[in-house]
Formats: C-alpha cells, sequence, structure tokens
C-alpha cells in the first residue's frame, strides 16, 4: 500500500548510508525501499515506481549518471523526482548529472532539514504535475465531444428565468459573445457567474475552441502565477520539464479567471501585460509568446473598495471593466423561483425516478425566503428535500431546510425585518449568526446551509465583530 507521505527509493552502495537514510525517511514520515546497486534499483523501479529516488551517483557497475539517464529517457519514468547524492562538489560532475536529468543535490554528509526540504519541494510539484495533467485530460476531453456536437445544439448549462434582469443579463451575452474584448462579471456568490462566463464561450465563436478556468481564491502568489503562464525546465526547484500555463491551454478559447479580487498584485501586473499586449512568458524563459485567448474575470467583491484598501489594481480594473455584466440576487427575482426549483428537481438524479413534486405550501415557502447563498443555496435545498421526501412523491414544508421552515411557520429573512424593523443588512447578520449558533461555530457546515463558499463566510465573520465570538 502507497504511504500517505509519499515512497522513496534509496539508491546506495554503502550499507551504512543506506540505514542512514532510511532513519532519517521513517522520522519524517516516508515510507522507503532500497537498493544497492544501479541494477537493482532499475528493477525495484519497474516493479514499482516510487514517487521519489535518492540516488548515489558513484557506484560500482551502473552508476548513477546511467540509472538516472534510463529513467529519464523512459516515458514510464521520466516523471520520477530524481536528487542526486554526492561526497563530489566539482563544476564537471554536477553538470553531468543536471545533463542526465537529476531534479537536485544533497551533498554528504546528509543534513535531515536539507534532506526534507528537498523531499517535500519535489512531492509537491509532482502533486502539482500530476493535477495539471489530469485538468488538462479532462480539457481535452471536453474539447473533442464538443467539437463534435452539431452546430445547434446547446453546449452550456442553461440559465433558467424569465424575469427582465435575467432576460437583461441574456441580452448582454448576446451583445459580446463574438467579441474579443474581456468581459468582468459581477455579483454576490451563488448568483452564476460562471454560468455567464459560459455562455459568453460556448454560445459565441471560439465555441470549437477550449474554455479554461481557474479559480484564483486560496492559491498562493507562486502557484497561481505558474499555474496561468507555465514555466521552464529548471525555471525552480521540481520544474523538471516544460510545462503550458492555463493561457496556452486555452489558446483560440476562452480564459476564465474567478475570485480575481484573490489574485496576488504581483501576478495581476503579469496579467495586465497580457491584456495589454497579448504576449506573455513562461516562468524561468525570455523568450515572448502571443496569447490567443479572451479573458473573462469574476468576483463577489466591489472592486473599487478593494481598490481603495491598496488590495486591487486600478489600472487591471479599468482593462478588465470594457464590458461588465452584474448578475443579479435571486431575491431580486423571485419570480424565476419556482421554475428553477422545478428545474433542479428534474434534473436530479435523485428524483428522475419517483417524478418528483412541489407542493403548493413547500413552493409558497422557497418564495418567501430570501436567498442568501442565491441559486446555488436554492439548488442545495432542492437537492437535501428530494432527500428527505424519500419515497413521498410530493416534497412538502416538513422536507425543506429548518432555514427555510420552522415549527409554527416560515422564519426568514423577510421575518426577522417584519418583526424587528431590521434592515436588510442586519437580517442577514442576524440569519448568520442563528445558523453558525446552531452549527456550534462550525463554518464549513454553515457556508454549506448558507450555500455561500467558506472564503465568503470568512469574509463576512472578519467583517462583522459580533460574530467573530461564535
Amino acid at each position: 500500500m502507497k504511504h500517505q507521505n509519499g515512497r522513496i527509493l534509496i539508491v546506495d552502495d554503502d550499507v551504512a548510508n543506506l540505514a542512514t537514510l532510511e532513519a532519517y525517511l521513517v522520522t519524517l514520515g516516508f515510507a522507503s525501499q532500497k537498493a544497492k546497486s544501479g541494477f537493482e534499483a532499475l528493477e525495484k523501479v519497474r516493479q514499482s515506481l516510487p514517487d521519489l529516488i535518492l540516488l548515489d551517483l558513484i557506484m560500482p557497475g551502473i552508476d548513477g549518471f546511467e540509472v538516472c539517464r534510463r529513467l529519464k529517457s523512459d516515458p514510464a519514468t521520466y516523471k520520477i523526482g530524481i536528487v542526486a547524492i554526492t561526497a563530489l562538489l566539482d563544476r564537471k560532475s554536477n553538470l553531468k548529472a543536471i545533463e542526465a536529468g537529476v531534479d537536485g543535490f544533497l551533498t554528504k554528509p546528509i543534513d535531515e532539514v536539507v534532506l526534507k526540504t528537498h523531499i517535500n519541494s519535489l512531492l509537491r510539484m509532482k502533486r502539482l504535475d500530476s493535477e495539471l495533467e489530469a485538468s488538462r485530460s479532462r480539457l481535452d476531453t471536453i474539447r473533442e465531444y464538443h467539437r463534435r456536437l452539431s452546430p445547434g445544439r446547446s453546449r452550456t448549462r442553461e440559465i433558467i428565468g424569465e424575469s427582465p434582469l435575467i432576460e437583461g443579463v441574456r441580452a448582454m451575452i448576446n451583445m459580446v459573445k463574438d467579441s474579443k474584448i474581456p468581459v468582468l462579471i459581477l455579483g454576490e456568490s451563488g448568483t452564476g457567474k460562471q454560468l455567464a462566463a459560459e455562455a459568453l464561450h460556448w454560445e459565441g465563436r471560439r465555441a470549437s475552441e477550449p474554455f479554461v478556468q481557474i479559480n484564483c481564491a486560496g492559491l498562493q502568489e507562486n502557484l497561481l502565477e505558474s499555474e496561468l503562464f507555465g514555466y521552464a525546465k529548471g525555471a525552480f526547484t521540481g520544474a523538471v520539464i516544460n510545462k503550458k500555463g492555463l493561457i496556452e491551454v486555452a489558446e483560440g478559447g476562452t480564459l476564465f479567471v474567478d475570485e480575481i479580487a484573490d489574485m496576488a498584485l504581483a501576478v495581476e501586473a503579469k496579467l495586465l501585460d497580457v491584456l495589454d499586449s497579448g504576449l506573455f512568458r513562461r516562468l524561468g524563459e525570455t523568450v515572448e509568446r502571443k496569447a490567443n485567448v479572451r479573458i473573462i474575470a469574476a468576483t463577489n467583491r466591489e472592486l473599487k473598495k478593494e481598490i481603495e484598501k491598496g488590495l486591487f489594481r486600478s489600472d487591471l480594473f479599468y482593462r478588465l471593466n470594457v464590458f461588465e455584466i452584474e448578475m443579479p440576487p435571486l431575491r431580486k427575482r423571485k419570480e424565476d423561483i419556482a421554475r428553477l426549483a422545478e428545474y433542479f428537481l428534474a434534473c436530479s438524479r435523485l428524483a428522475t425516478i419517483s417524478k418528483k413534486t412541489f407542493s403548493s405550501d413547500a413552493l409558497k415557502a422557497l418564495l418567501e425566503y430570501d436567498w442568501p447563498g442565491n441559486v446555488r443555496e436554492l439548488s442545495n435545498v432542492v437537492e437535501r428535500a428530494i432527500v428527505f421526501s424519500g419515497q413521498d412523491s410530493e416534497i412538502s414544508p416538513k422536507h425543506l431546510s429548518p432555514e427555510l421552515i420552522r415549527p409554527g411557520g416560515a422564519v426568514t429573512r423577510n421575518a426577522y425585518q417584519a418583526s424587528s424593523g431590521m434592515t436588510l443588512a442586519e437580517a442577514e447578520l442576524a440569519y448568520i449568526k442563528e445558523v453558525l449558533e446552531k452549527e456550534h461555530g462550525n463554518r464549513t457546515r454553515t457556508a454549506r446551509i448558507l450555500g455561500i463558499s467558506r472564503s465568503t463566510l470568512k469574509k463576512k465573520i472578519s467583517d462583522n465583530p459580533s460574530l467573530q465570538k461564535l
């Protein structure tokens, strides 16, 4: 069974060194295998691919240089990280090792802290490479699928609703879907900003090319930069091959940058260069590449306030804000709620067999609620109601979330306002407080019930000291 921290092969003809390294790895929480020669190392790699190899360079028979060359020339093993262990410090040997394909060096005697740093760095890059490859594979599959679709067939999830606000959104999408200009999509969490971005792509001229998205929330500056722009082999520790960034992956198509307000300022500057010049460079390269991609950005924050705080570049804002689409909150288009609920019910895999319907009282409860989590929260509420209704063919108020229905009648943010004269902001604060208390301060469960992201809930809590005590 593969160790959760990674499996490492130690290759050294010195038994004492093998024992020392193995002891270090056990202390650091890694599983290890040992090989006393180059021949044995190649055999063990064939039997079970390790995540990383600690390789002594000077060995009888097949030395470490040759082992590295063979592994790096084999498509099945070239991604394995190799750290060379050597007592040599001469430039000629180091260059020979680099040419063979080693990804890092450790000099004898081995320092445990340096060893840990090397291992964690290479394993982290291996995980990143795997995630990027999986994403590219999915993108290739999607791209090929959409190429085969007939011209008239819908290629995006539908924006549901017939309210004037949603009809306005559709009109704006239709106005710029074939244009190359960047678009900034604004709106609260859960309002459907990604749906609008998808519609701009799949209904426009770029529909036969990739739609690629990235969410900036939670991504550190260096990771976000390498994801967007890619990197050259040797650009940093663990960069063992050239990698395309998402700007290149989206060649000819659309790059959707979600939660752009969370983008680091240094990366914002590079994205601005792409918008201004249409050129970019991979990390570690000097050559400029052409960026044939349309950029669509989205955020749930007020960017002008972020600019005032020094958290967002004003020049990037004005470059992105060539055309703005604002997704309306669900509370402002309540005439769409019933249709949305029926749509989610019809689309649910859990409800297709029983052909469930909503009772009039359940629909009334849905209409009376203010939906702080917007359409995403409504979708979650419908999915939960399907589960709680069991074998019943009709969804009634008792099957809805407790936030909508309480014993003795509905208690919503509307009710808060009606009974206490609260403003909408005060009602929202009281509602969040109620759910936090009910969930004993568990932010993950609270965010799920509210139908908002954990980062959005965290920001609301940080902005309101009265919530921080819960």
